[in-house]
């Protein structure tokens, strides 16, 4: 790559006059005197990739005292960070939409969540304590739709630890001519419409109930120790399925296909409104949901994230915002120097330079603690 390319940083690729007018429209600097949503954000940035797990390291690396950045997590609003990766997502479509990508299918989208444990203190608010635990513990939870195809996350929320997911569907943004795949997790029909409604497709597993297991045994007795597809027909939608969504039903089709797999033998029940592609490809697209469990152990573990030691909703909110706000930030800038290695030797690169400038020691210029040279220690190094 040319060295004019390899010179940008992930600072540098935030739009500046955008991040200046969504502050003004969020009044994130209103009363901020010398701790701007720049610094902070810059702040929040440097902090991730380092893997900075507290505000005392943070203080000791970066020089910002923990008060001022404590409350600034706890004070500043987290929406903000959620329109600000919105905006990187769609830097990222635009320098890509033009790429050709060889597929035989339309875009994969992935939906699913994961849980993230968070300081004990936020377990007095509703719907943030811990599943399955008596020790007050708390928990959130980090909800995404997941482009397989592109490796980038394009929507997600944050809420409770005990939060459904089929609930927090209904709020995820949904594009057209897409395939949205995703565990049992999300039966719902309600989901299954929107998904419909918006021009795109889905496939999901079903819930085990008695009606499967009859079908199921039906199925066995003529195929026997047969692999693969074993029955491809129409889904018949439960009785109160129809009885809520009647109208909608009696106009759409959807296909169940019964599935072993020729490795584990495992027999996978899917239901999908897609009725044009083979029940084998069906198959395949469902496999490719793993695809989303990986980018959970790859921000959990290269981001340092499995626990949050902060102590309000708003602080963890901001922080698995920028975590999202990080992911895309390196795609984006693998795509914008045609970086030929993975993400994570993206993420090892800009790491090791930052260590290399905070080592030597270099300083602000104009003598603030907390300015931009002093948090942004990665701007004009080369990869």
């Amino acid at each position: 790559m040319g060295k004019h390319r390899s010179e940008i940083s992930l600072f540098q690729l935030i739009d500046r006059k955008f991040f200046d007018e969504l502050v003004k429209k969020h009044g994130m600097d209103k009363g901020v005197r010398s701790f701007t949503t720049w610094e902070f954000t810059c702040g929040l940035i440097t902090c991730m990739i380092m893997r900075l797990s507290s505000y005392r390291e943070l203080e000791e690396t970066l020089d910002i005292p923990r008060s001022t950045f404590g409350d600034a997590m706890n004070n500043r609003f987290s929406g903000f960070f959620q329109d600000l990766c919105d905006h990187i997502l769609l830097q990222i479509r635009g320098r890509t939409q033009d790429r050709k990508v060889k597929r035989a299918i339309r875009e994969i989208m992935a939906i699913d969540s994961t849980e993230i444990r968070v300081h004990g203190s936020i377990f007095s608010l509703p719907g943030w304590q811990q599943k399955q635990s008596d020790d007050h513990k708390a928990a959130c939870k980090l909800h995404v739709v997941y482009s397989v195809d592109g490796q980038w996350i394009d929507d997600f929320k944050i809420t409770g630890g005990r939060k459904h997911d089929s609930p927090v569907s209904l709020q995820l943004r949904i594009l057209p001519n897409r395939i949205y795949v995703f565990d049992k997790a999300y039966c719902d029909i309600d989901f299954w419409l929107k998904v419909i409604s918006a021009k795109s497709d889905f496939v999901t597993r079903l819930k085990d109930c008695k009606s499967l297991r009859n079908l199921q045994i039906k199925v066995l007795a003529k195929i026997g120790d047969q692999d693969g597809v074993l029955y491809d027909g129409p889904y018949v939608p439960s009785s109160v399925q129809m009885h809520l969504h009647r109208e909608e039903l009696e106009v759409t089709q959807l296909r169940h296909i019964i599935y072993r797999d020729r490795e584990t033998k495992k027999i996978f029940h899917f239901v999908t409104s897609d009725l044009k592609l083979s029940a084998q490809t069906i198959a395949d697209v469902y496999k490719r949901r793993w695809a989303v469990e990986l980018l959970f152990k790859w921000i959990k573990g290269h981001l340092d994230i499995r626990y949050l030691p902060v102590k309000s909703a708003n602080a963890a909110k901001i922080q698995l915002a920028v975590v999202v706000l990080v992911q895309l930030l390196l795609q984006l800038k693998k795509i914008t120097v045609a970086y030929k290695g993975t993400l994570w030797g993206l993420l090892r690169h800009i790491r090791t330079s930052q260590f290399r400038q905070i080592l030597s020691g270099r300083a602000a210029p104009d003598g603030c603690r907390w300015s931009e040279a002093t948090i942004n220690p990665i701007a004009g190094v080369a990869l």
